[in-house]
């Protein structure tokens, strides 16, 4: 229990304050003990909090959500009797001291609806007197008769861990199963039943509109690639040279919208030993740590809009530790994910047609590298790698930064997500002689909370965002201001600003980060 040094503090602290906020928004003493209890198991969730987080605010926060998904009532008081949200917006600006603003973000509605109804509640409770209805309230909840919460909620994280023990030995039995099934099945392949398909070689499945443009050279589509079984994990992936755009390789007509154009990654791999594990690899480039290099050559790059014209580059997923990635496989025409200590691999979305890429597409791996979601339009397919489940994923369930996308990419253009889905990155160009300037935003309120300065550099240079290296560092890559020659690979500390060079990493060329910082 390491990991939750001072939630147990935390708790003592806070557990008045959240139960007097409950209790005046349910007006039972049962409902509002156990509101609480499963807002701070929220908090635990993600704990400990990044530095920048308040893990008071975030909560209230759960604590307000985890009311409106399913409101109660009990009691005679007055303020029970008013609308659950209307409810809602009256404690938190009131008593607890949000915002107008900050809970219209909260609850994605206009301010000005937000200060309508706090009005009216004001005028239907204490005939617009609010200090009389905030002295109300104070008394209320300072009446809350409150236990000792703290051991209750270690008992929950006890059960959790407990669980998640029971689970890593279930998961230690699935080699079992799966060498049974390397057996059976051709070339090593695990079908995802959740996708209703049978084990059946690649040959035997109905072709559909999506198809792979043969690149570089006609006719030469690439065959399904399949991962060596390996102790090396991946550092970085970089693309293969792509020929030309929007047209087939041969150039007789152009490409066909949802047409694969361009395909082939290039992974380094790196490993603790002086060989690698797996045959069939590269030679070593290193003594100590191994480096080799190995090729992804049916991993997509691009995907053709039928216009003449592409999509952005398609990039691959890669787990922060660098065991697992995935991809659109250019050969199956799907998403794919690969396990290289195990071999596994997983598919992750049925065979594509012309309208799921329509507005292109892409993967993405949670920070732990369990789950893969893949975005296909409005849809958005989530893999538990684990056990190999699919499940399609509600708008109302994406993290903050998913669900502020188009606002992102209005303001700024480019930017970068935090693995926990909270938070975003993002470059912002300075004006006259003020420099470039690197934003960390919080999704959820869209608010900045860190302007940090670039590395400096010998001359003057523009930046962009490659990647969270971690919950807490960013990777920019810095590049002369004259002539766009590329100045290095930087980490730069999302909290202090602290910056500092990245090396052994190309500079040149789009990269997508692994295991980045090796031991």
């Amino acid at each position: 229990m390491r990991r939750y040094i001072g939630y147990r503090e935390f708790v003592q602290r806070d557990q008045r304050s959240l139960v007097g906020t409950a209790l005046l928004l349910t007006g039972s003493h049962e409902q509002a003990i156990r509101l609480a209890l499963r807002s701070f198991h929220t908090v635990a969730l993600s704990w400990p909090p990044p530095v920048w987080e308040n893990p008071t605010t975030h909560a209230q926060i759960a604590l307000y959500r985890r009311f409106l998904a399913r409101p109660s009532a009990a009691g005679p008081t007055a303020l029970v009797r008013l609308p659950p949200r209307q409810r809602l917006l009256v404690v938190a600006c009131l008593h607890d001291g949000r915002s107008r603003a900050e809970m219209a973000s909260v609850l994605g509605l206009p301010e000005k609806t937000v200060e309508a109804e706090i009005t009216e509640a004001v005028d239907t409770l204490t005939k617009g007197n609010e200090t009389r209805l905030v002295n109300r309230m104070a008394t209320a909840a300072g009446e809350a008769s409150v236990p000792d919460l703290s051991a209750r909620s270690m008992r929950t994280l006890r059960r959790r861990r407990n669980r998640g023990a029971l689970l890593a030995v279930a998961a230690a039995l699935v080699p079992v199963g799966l060498i049974a099934a390397f057996v059976m099945l051709q070339r090593a392949e695990v079908w995802n039943s959740a996708l209703g398909e049978r084990n059946r070689p690649h040959a035997a499945q109905v072709q559909e509109p999506v198809r792979a443009v043969s690149s570089p050279a006609p006719s030469a589509t690439p065959a399904p690639w399949q991962a060596p079984r390996t102790s090396s994990v991946i550092r970085y992936a970089i693309p293969g040279r792509c020929p030309g755009q929007g047209v087939q390789a041969d150039g007789t007509s152009p490409a066909r919208a949802g047409d694969v154009t361009c395909a082939g990654w290039t992974l380094k791999l790196v490993s603790s030993g002086s060989e690698n594990s797996a045959p069939g690899l590269p030679p070593c480039e290193g003594t100590d740590p191994c480096e080799s290099t190995l090729s992804v050559p049916d991993a997509a790059q691009r995907l053709a809009r039928g216009d003449g014209e592409e999509h952005p580059r398609l990039v691959p997923a890669i787990s922060h530790d660098g065991r697992r990635i995935a991809y659109l496989s250019a050969a199956e025409r799907r998403y794919v994910a690969h396990d290289l200590g195990s071999g596994v691999k997983r598919y992750l979305s049925p065979v594509l047609a012309s309208a799921d890429t329509e507005n292109g597409t892409l993967v993405s791996v949670s920070s732990n590298g369990r789950h893969f979601t893949v975005t296909l339009g409005e849809r958005r397919l989530r893999t538990d790698f684990t056990t190999g489940d699919l499940t399609s994923v509600p708008a109302e369930q994406l993290p903050p930064t998913e669900k502020v996308a188009a606002w992102l990419g209005k303001r700024y253009g480019t930017w970068a997500d935090s693995p926990s889905g909270r938070y975003s990155a993002a470059i912002v160009a300075g004006k006259g002689e003020d420099p470039h300037s690197l934003h960390v935003i919080d999704a959820e309120s869209r608010r900045v909370f860190r302007r940090l300065p670039l590395p400096e550099t010998e001359r003057p240079a523009t930046a962009e965002v490659v990647s969270w290296l971690d919950t807490r560092e960013v990777v920019v890559r810095m590049s002369a201001r004259d002539g766009g020659e590329p100045l290095g690979l930087f980490r730069v500390d999302a909290v202090t600003g602290r910056a500092r060079p990245l090396p052994g990493l190309p500079a040149d060329a789009p990269i997508v980060l692994g295991a980045a910082v090796t031991p």
